[in-house]
This record gives C-alpha cells, structure tokens and sequence, in this order.
C-alpha cells in the first residue's frame, strides 16, 4: 500500500522510506494520507525535512499549497539567502542584527555584511562538518584548503596575520566573508568571527579546524621574529591556506593552568646552532595533524624566568625524528585531533626561538589574553545558539495538553537564559572595546584580569545555559542525534571551555590578584 503524508503543504511519498523510518512503518502509518506537520515538528527539526525533500516530494497540497510553490511552479524548496539564516526569534542573534535595535557605535555595515556572509559560506557546508563529527574523522587537509581559500582561516586568526592575508588577497588565492579586503579586518569582525563559527560548527570539527592554529599561529606572526628573512611570512601563508597547520604546545601532565611549572626542556646542542627539546605535552589540541607546535620550554632556572617560547617544525629535517604525537580520546569528538606530543632529542634550530631566551613567559601571557578572549568570543556564539534552539523547542513541544512555553517553569528557565546570555554579551563587548582601542602595552597591565574575571563569567554562564537547556529538552538533551543534538553536545562538551586556557578558579584568582595591583593603599570602608 503506497502512504503519503503532508507537511508543510508538500506532499511526500513514504512508501518505500517506511521501511527506513528510525521509529519504524507504524508510526508512518498512523498519519499516512493526512496533514502531519504538527506530528513531523513535535518529532523532527526543518533540518530533517529539507534532507529528504527532493527525494520524497511528489506534489503539493490542493489547499494549503506554499505560496513559493505555487508563485514558482516548483516542488524544490527555495535556496536561504544570507538574510534568510538570520533568526527573528527573540534574543536569538546579537543586537546588530535586531529589528529596531538602536545600533552601538562601534558597528558598522561591513560588520553585519561580514556576519551574515560568514554565516552563509559555514551553513552551505554544515552537512559535510556533521559527517566529519559524527563519522569520528579527523578534518581533511582538502578540507582545511578549502576553508583557507574563503578566508575562514585567516578570520579566525585574527589582525596579526592581516597583513599576509592582504597579499594572498591580492594575488587571488583567498576570499573574505562579506567581500572584505584583509586591510579593513578589525577586532569587531574576529569577534563575530569566533561566534558564528561556534554557532555553525560542532564543536570537535571546530577545535579541529580552528582549535590549535588560532591559539598558536598569531604568537608566531607576533613573536617569530628571529626566522631568516621571509620564512615567518612562508610559515603564516602556508597555515592561512590550510596547507600546512600548528597548534599550541603548553600544557603537560605535569603543569597546566600552572605555566611556570612546566618541566620539557630545551637545552643548547654544543655547535649552539640547535635547541635539543626533551618533554611531554598534553592534550594539545589539533596536536595529531599539526606540522608547528608553537611550545613552552624550559631552558632556565626555575619558575616563570626560565621559560622560552619555542617555534617546532616538525617536518623539519633536524627535528622530524625527535617529535612524535598520539592521539588522546576526550569527551570531544575525534575531529579535534587532540594528542599528547613527545619530544625526545628534537634538533630545533635556535632562530626558531620565539622573543629573547627565557623571556617567553611574558609572550605566553599576552597570547594567553587572546586566547582566553576568543574562547569567550566561541562560548557567546554557542550558548545563544542553544538558547534559540530552547525556544523553538519550548514553543513546538506539546505537554499535558498544551505547548510547553504556556508552563510558568520552562518560561522562568529561559529567562534567567536570557538574562545570563545578554548581560555577558554586554560585559564581552565592553572588554572587546577595550582591546580595540586601548594601546597593546597598557593591555598586557590593564586587561589581563578583566578578561581572565570574563572568562570566569563565562564559563559560568555556559554551565547555567547547559543545565537549563537539559531540562527543557528533557531526554532529548542526552541523545547524539535528532532534535536535542546540540543540547548533548554542549552538555557533554561545556567542561572544556572552563578548564582549557585557565581553570574557572585560576581565572577568578588571576583577576582578583590583579586588581589588587592597583588597589589605592589608603583606601577605607
């Protein structure tokens, strides 16, 4: 018997996909020849619907038919346009993208443009970044060369390495969202940058694609400045193009948050042409596929003044027989490419020492604001994502005979949601003001525990987010695939956020001590 169900004002053919259905014939069955769309949304998001369309439509509705079918004369849904990704769910988009939204003075049209354009190239691709993340592959070179020529790797990398992307900019080889020249990026664009890539992207193709390069790659456009003539430039092209990759070496089995405790050592060969590094790193994100390891060594006395900050090219003749990488399996998906890495007799060359011989520290810490900056940046794009997705859902699922929004406790959840989610992106892109126009210097005094307290906040706030967003979705949120997928993700994944780049507590320390740097002595209650 041929079964047929509509939805939306499509008709679809399920006769020969019953026998494929996840929850089996029967449940097909039950509202074959009907009007099912309030049955497919209470059970499946759009997402579903749009895979399966151009196989199963075969016609539309005689009342009820979608007007663009109609106006058209086509069964295929239309093509989203850049504005058409943009939600008008309440609180689901930052205020630049709001209706009637008064906008700040420090956006612009070139960042909108850049957002929306960002958000189009990442979604046009979602379904291969879900294949990576579910199929337990790490992200292909091909693929990273693909990314590298739209310019997302250079956007996530941020303003120091602008000036080689101007270049491949001009001599064709890389695009930029929003038809943006290189020379124009600006912090705002990285900012909004680092929240849609997080939005779009599950998160352990993300760590994968993005993880290890845009915590290592601008510590060597900054600081790797003892290289030959050009070979710095060589190293950041290569890594903007996908064809080569780094990651960040720093933490050990030994030492994390505590930095100045790290033990791989770096001692000089006797020709004093070489560096000879000995240690172990740990969960080293894109640690497998990386060919530079931007790398904390010791090659001082103890604590934070005997630190160096260390280039390793692991393809180098001198050094290829010495490193050596084995993947680590974390709560995060294979893609992330997370690794321990071994150091044993690797020659480096000593111009591939990053600043002054155990001056590294200090280099490590003005990375570090970065680095804790751009997490934060990551977690406001996730978090209001799954807020939109709490919403959708709470105003799609059906309880007790009525929508699950009408119970005074699921809108009391996504209120103290809202209210998390909005007061942190005024206190980010407070700090992120800061950064764009205070001078570097000061920065490395000034802001330090400002955006170690917003990381703090942050991660704090992700946990609240997670936890509520479980609740709503109920066992959704523990299931891998379907509409709670995000939910699970973020649930099982949150944890990082809060550990790597600084523990909550370290972060929390770190601004307090800071603050008391410049607390007035003579100050009294």
């Amino acid at each position: 018997t041929n079964m047929y169900v509509a939805v939306d004002g499509y008709v679809y053919d399920v006769t020969k996909f019953a026998a494929l259905h996840p929850g089996g014939k029967a449940v097909l069955r039950m509202v074959a020849g009907q009007d099912a769309t309030k049955e497919f949304y209470a059970l499946h998001s759009r997402e579903v619907l749009e895979k399966y369309h151009k196989k199963l439509c075969v016609g539309v509705l005689a009342k009820g038919a979608p007007a663009v079918a109609v106006a058209q004369g086509t069964l295929e849904l239309p093509d989203k346009s850049a504005e058409d990704l943009v939600s008008m769910v309440p609180y689901a988009e930052i205020p630049l993208l709001r209706l009637g939204w008064a906008r700040q003075p420090w956006w612009t049209d070139s960042h909108r443009e850049f957002l929306v354009s960002m958000r189009k190239i990442l979604a046009d691709m979602s379904s291969e970044f879900f294949a990576i993340e579910k199929g337990g592959e790490y992200v292909t070179s091909e693929l990273q060369q693909r990314l590298g020529a739209l310019g997302i790797l250079a956007v996530m990398n941020g303003i120091s390495v602008m000036g080689v992307a101007q270049r491949l900019h001009e001599e064709g080889k890389l695009t930029m969202p929003g038809g943006l020249e290189p020379k124009h990026f600006d912090l705002w664009h990285e900012y909004v940058a680092n929240q849609e890539l997080a939005r779009s992207v599950p998160v352990g193709v993300r760590n994968g694609i993005s993880g290890g390069m845009a915590i290592s790659l601008p510590a060597i456009a900054q600081f790797a400045n003892n290289l030959p003539s050009g070979q710095k430039d060589f190293i950041v092209e290569a890594i903007l193009l996908g064809t080569k990759r780094s990651c960040l070496a720093i933490s050990e089995p030994h030492a994390g948050s505590d930095v100045a405790k790290i033990v791989t050592v770096a001692k000089k060969s006797k020709c004093g042409r070489y560096y000879i590094v000995n240690g172990i790193k740990k969960w080293i994100t894109a640690g497998m596929n990386a060919d530079f390891f931007s790398t904390a060594v010791r090659t001082g006395g103890k604590d934070h003044g005997g630190i160096s900050f260390l280039l390793i090219d692991k393809n180098h003749p001198m050094t290829a027989k010495g490193v050596s990488v084995k993947h680590i399996k974390t709560s995060d998906a294979m893609a992330a490419a997370t690794a321990w890495v071994y150091f044993d007799d690797a020659y480096v060359p000593v111009e591939n020492l990053m600043g002054k011989e155990n001056g590294g520290f200090k280099l490590m810490m003005a990375n570090f604001n970065h680095e804790r900056w751009l997490i934060c940046a990551g977690c406001m794009g996730g978090i209001r994502g799954i807020l939109q997705e709490c919403f959708l859902w709470a105003q799609q699922r059906e309880v007790f005979g009525q929508k699950l929004i009408k119970q005074a406790v699921i809108r009391h959840k996504l209120g103290r949601m809202i209210a998390g989610v909005e007061a942190l992106e005024g206190y980010m892109e407070s700090i992120t003001y800061q950064m764009a126009n205070m001078d570097p210097m000061a920065q490395m005094i000034q802001l330090g525990g400002a955006i170690a307290i917003l990381k703090y906040q942050t991660t704090r706030t992700m946990t609240m987010i997670s936890d509520e967003a479980c609740q709503i979705f109920g066992g959704r949120a523990l299931t891998a695939s379907g509409m709670g997928k995000n939910v699970e993700t973020i649930q099982r994944t949150f944890k990082f956020a809060s550990i790597l780049g600084g523990s909550e507590e370290i972060m929390a320390d770190l601004g307090v001590r800071q603050a008391l740097m410049t607390f007035p002595p003579d100050a009294k209650l």
